[in-house]
């Protein structure tokens, strides 16, 4: 099994990348555009289960991750 890894800095840049507000972004990981800016602040940490879709993010491109925003609006 991988170890994924997280830092404040990819996330963020992860989600400049891709064209995302905080609260897109959110609503992709499954939580909130205040947790997403807690995150990339390192006022806070993402928990276990939203890793896997962090590091999904990465594989992500901008037509995809449009995509998938049109599918859970």
């Amino acid at each position: 099994e991988r170890k994924l890894r997280f830092t404040a800095k990819g996330l963020a840049s992860q989600r400049k990348r891709l064209g995302l507000s905080a609260a897109d972004c959110g609503l992709l990981l499954g939580t909130s555009g205040q947790s997403i800016y807690n995150w990339e602040e390192g006022k806070a940490r993402p928990r276990a289960r939203f890793l896997a879709a962090i590091a999904a993010l990465r594989t992500m491109g901008k037509k995809e991750a449009a995509s998938r925003l049109d599918a859970l609006r």
